[in-house]
């Protein structure tokens, strides 16, 4: 062998040397990276679904040892309706056509408390695209779920306080209206208000627009859905606190408020209200 033919192969020695051991340190830092991810569970399924292998923060997460996790079956981490409706090999059938599956729902740990997790299933390839298993990454996002279930429920309780049915006199209702009337209040306000008026045999409702600063096309209409509604349980709506600005813009969008009766304050309103029922205010020394 000639001196640089040898040298020449002690190069390509060298070299496939050099890219073995990067390739070793690189699947030694991937391996240090998975075992150090406490937060995620990253957890191998072979392709019937069974555990292949998982890491440390799969422990930390579900609860289960390797020993008592290798081999079984992945459906065990989700609650027993789901695993009747095969929600498990819906999400692998759907990683195996799609590539990938991701769902959020509640899980179940070892101990049989239940969790919120988010996670991501990918169907794993050889070269040739034949299914070798699964990679799934889950991560417990209890907290945040609690967080966003008090916030939603701290809406409601906003909602319900800010869209108040009031009974100010025995078959007589008021429902203050204050701010922008959007669908999702108007539908609160309008289901609060029907349901008071079957409760308290109500003939008269005052919806007072005082605090609305002001009435465009849409919330005209929610004002006719309501007294609409309202008629049709058999009793009257009056319309209060209807302000020179407010009469000329609903004029203007020439929205059909129907036979809604109208008054400029809550007092006027409150009258009708009475003469709708054939009652009279007298003062203490007779004068009406």
């Amino acid at each position: 062998m000639s001196r640089s033919t040898e040298g020449s192969t002690l190069e390509r020695s060298s070299a496939g040397n050099r890219v073995s051991a990067g390739m070793q340190t690189t699947a030694e830092h991937f391996r240090m990276l998975v075992e150090n991810m406490k937060d995620y569970a990253i957890i191998i399924l072979d392709t019937d679904g069974r555990v292949a292998s998982w890491n440390p923060g799969s422990e930390t997460i579900l609860g289960y040892r390797s020993n008592e996790i290798i081999g079984q079956h992945f459906s065990r981490f989700f609650p027993s309706d789901e695993v009747q409706r095969g929600k498990p090999e819906m999400e692998l059938k759907v990683a195996t056509t799609e590539g990938r599956s991701e769902d959020e729902g509640w899980r179940i740990k070892k101990d049989g408390a239940r969790f919120w997790s988010n996670e991501v299933i990918t169907a794993l390839r050889d070269e040739s695209g034949t299914l070798c298993g699964f990679g799934k990454v889950m991560r417990d996002l209890t907290e945040r779920k609690r967080a966003e279930e008090k916030a939603t429920l701290q809406a409601r309780e906003i909602l319900e306080i800010s869209t108040p049915v009031i009974q100010i006199w025995d078959g007589v209702l008021m429902a203050p209206l204050i701010g922008t009337l959007d669908s999702e209040r108007t539908q609160k306000l309008m289901e609060g208000l029907l349901e008071r008026i079957v409760q308290t045999n109500s003939a008269v409702a005052l919806l007072d627009v005082t605090g609305v600063p002001t009435i465009d096309t849409r919330t005209a209409q929610h004002l006719a859905e309501m007294t609409t509604a309202v008629r049709l349980l058999g009793a009257q709506a009056v319309l209060t606190g209807v302000r020179p600005a407010i009469a000329q813009t609903l004029a203007h969008l020439g929205v059909d408020l129907g036979e809604i009766t109208t008054r400029s304050t809550l007092a006027a309103g409150f009258r009708v209200a009475l003469n709708l029922l054939s009652l009279q205010v007298v003062s203490g020394n007779g004068s009406r």
